[in-house]
C-alpha cells in the first residue's frame, strides 16, 4: 500500500470553505494511501450550516465513513483542532474507533515514526499542554454563529481580511518557535527523535521549512485567497 498523507483545516459545513472542490483529489489520495491523518478543523462547529452540534457531528461521521469505504486498507487518524474539539464529535469518533480497527483519534497530537501531527493551536502565545486544554474548552462552549455574523464574515473574506490576518497573526518564524517549545514540553522534539512536524490552524501553506532540527509542514486551508495542499507525510 502507498504513502501516508495529511490534510487539515477543511472547515467542512461552513459556507466559506472550498473543500468540496477538492473532493475528487482527496478520494484519489485515499485510494492510493496506506494512512490518512486528518489534522484538525476538518469540521467547523462554530460556523456549521448543517445544524446544531449533534447534527454536525453526525454529518462529520458520515463523511469519515464515506472516505473509509473508498479504501478498506487505509488507516485513518483524526487529530482534533479548536473548531472541531466538540463533545458531540468526540462521542462519534469514539464510536467509530470502537467499530473500526483502522480508525483512531487523538485530541492533541499523534506520533507516527519520526513525525508528529498536531492541529497547530499550540502556536498561540505562552502555550503549554495545560493551557491548550483550557483554550480548547473555551472553544467547545462557543455557540454556532447565526446568519448576521455569517454575513459579516462573508464580507471580511470578500475584503481578504482573512488573508491579511493569517499573515499578521501568524508570522512563520514566531509560529515555528512556539511550536518547537510546545513540542519539547510534550517530549516530541528533535532530542526525542522527531524530524517532521505536520500542523494546521494558521492557514498558511508551506512544506519542509527547517527550524530547530525539524522540518515543519502546513496544508494551508481551502478558502478564497489561501493556498491549500494535501501533503505526503515523511515517515521513517
Amino acid at each position: 500500500m502507498g504513502a501516508c498523507h495529511v490534510i487539515s483545516d477543511l472547515h467542512l459545513f461552513s459556507r466559506r470553505t472550498q473543500a468540496p472542490t477538492w473532493g475528487g483529489e482527496l478520494e484519489q489520495v485515499v485510494r492510493e494511501s496506506r494512512c490518512l491523518v486528518l489534522a484538525g478543523d476538518i469540521v467547523d462547529f462554530k460556523w456549521s450550516e448543517v445544524g446544531d452540534g449533534e447534527q454536525t457531528a453526525a454529518a462529520a461521521a458520515e463523511w469519515i465513513e464515506r472516505l473509509m469505504r473508498i479504501n478498506p486498507q487505509c488507516e485513518f487518524h483524526y487529530v482534533l483542532g479548536n473548531h472541531d474539539d466538540h463533545p458531540a464529535l468526540i462521542a462519534k469518533l469514539t464510536a467509530l474507533s470502537e467499530c473500526h480497527e483502522r480508525f483512531h483519534w487523538d485530541r492533541f497530537h499523534l506520533r507516527l515514526g519520526n513525525a508528529v501531527f498536531l492541529h497547530g493551536d499550540a502556536a498561540q502565545a505562552r502555550m503549554s499542554p495545560k493551557r491548550l486544554g483550557e483554550y480548547r474548552e473555551k472553544f467547545a462552549g462557543h455557540k454556532r454563529r447565526g446568519r448576521a455574523l455569517n454575513r459579516l464574515y462573508d464580507l471580511a473574506v470578500a475584503a481578504r481580511m482573512h488573508v491579511v490576518s493569517a499573515i499578521a497573526v501568524y508570522p512563520q518564524h514566531r509560529v515555528l518557535r512556539r511550536l518547537y517549545h510546545y513540542l519539547d514540553q510534550i517530549e516530541a522534539g528533535p532530542v526525542h527523535g522527531v524530524r517532521n512536524v505536520y500542523f494546521g490552524h494558521t492557514h498558511r501553506a508551506f512544506d519542509g521549512v527547517e527550524y530547530g532540527g525539524m522540518r515543519f509542514h502546513n496544508c494551508g486551508a481551502p478558502m478564497a485567497g489561501l493556498k491549500f495542499n494535501i501533503l505526503k507525510a515523511e515517515l521513517e
